[in-house]
C-alpha cells in the first residue's frame, strides 16, 4: 500500500467513504467509537489549535467533545505539509502508521500524548526475552509496550527517578509505594518494528515530571541532556 493516498488511507482504517481530506484535521467513525487526527511534525503532540483553520477547528471539536464525553479511542497518524506559492499549507506526504493517544486538553489547545506504561507484579523469567513494539494489525496498528520489560527494570534500578533522584516514597509515604514512571530511552513511535527489548540499557525509572520534561516541545531529549539542564539551573 505504498502507494496509496491519505485518503484512501483514511477510508481504510475508518470505514468511512471520503472524497477527499484536503482541510480535515480528523476523522470519526461512530461504529468503532474511534476519532482519528492527523499529527503534523512541525507541531509536535498539538493536534488542534484555535490558531489553524476555523472550520477545520469547528469540525475537530465535535470530534474532541465524543473522545472526551462518549470514551472514543483516540488515534493519531503522523503528517507532513509544506506550503505553496501562495502561502497556502499543503499535504505533503504522511506516516501509514497508527497509534493510541491520550488527550490533554490545555484550554482551547488539544494534545495527543503518549500514553504512560501501566504497572506490573509480573517478572521476567531466567533468560526470557522480550519484545516491545510490536504492531497490532487487526483494527489499529498500536504498540505493545510489554509490562515484563517495565518490571525487569524496576528490580535492577528501584523506584528512585535516574534523573533528578527524587524517591516518591520517602516524600509521600507507603502511598506511594513502588509509583514510578518507565522511560524508553528511544521512544518506540521511532523504531515501528518488533525489537528486542534490555530492561537496563533501553529503559530508565523517572519521575512523572522528569518524564513529561523528556518528552516536552514534539522531541525527546536524553536522560543526560535533562541531568544538564537541572544541574545547570541549580548551579
Amino acid at each position: 500500500m505504498s502507494n496509496e493516498t491519505r485518503t484512501e488511507f483514511v477510508n481504510r482504517v475508518m470505514g468511512l467513504s471520503f472524497q477527499s481530506t484536503q482541510g480535515k484535521y480528523s476523522y470519526c467513525s461512530d461504529s468503532k467509537k474511534q476519532v482519528l487526527f492527523s499529527l503534523n511534525a512541525g507541531n509536535g503532540d498539538v493536534i488542534l489549535s484555535p490558531s489553524w483553520s476555523r472550520n477545520g477547528y469547528s469540525h475537530s471539536l465535535k470530534h474532541i467533545d465524543k473522545v472526551i464525553n462518549n470514551g472514543y479511542d483516540l488515534l493519531v497518524f503522523e503528517t507532513k505539509t509544506k506550503k505553496n506559492k501562495k502561502g497556502e499549507t499543503l499535504a505533503n506526504g504522511f506516516n501509514p502508521l497508527i497509534e493510541k493517544r491520550k488527550l490533554v486538553v490545555e484550554g482551547d489547545i488539544f494534545r495527543a500524548v503518549q500514553i504512560e506504561v501501566t504497572q506490573s507484579k509480573e517478572t521476567t523469567g531466567s533468560g526470557s526475552s522480550i519484545f516491545e513494539g510490536a504492531i497490532k494489525t487487526i483494527t489499529v496498528n498500536a504498540y505493545e509496550r510489554d509490562p515484563q520489560a517495565r518490571q525487569a527494570c524496576l528490580d535492577e534500578f528501584g523506584y528512585l527517578c535516574k534523573i533528578c533522584e527524587f524517591d516518591f516514597e520517602i516524600t509521600y509515604g507507603e502511598r506511594s509505594k513502588e509509583f514510578i514512571h518507565v522511560h524508553h530511552i528511544v521512544p518506540l513511535s521511532k523504531i515501528k518494528k518488533e525489537y528486542e527489548v534490555d530492561p537496563v540499557k533501553d529503559l530508565i525509572p523517572v519521575c512523572p515530571n522528569c518524564h513529561s520534561m523528556l518528552h516536552r516541545k514534539g522531541h525527546t531529549i536524553t536522560p543526560n541532556e535533562l541531568k544538564s539542564i537541572i544541574f545547570n539551573k541549580s548551579s
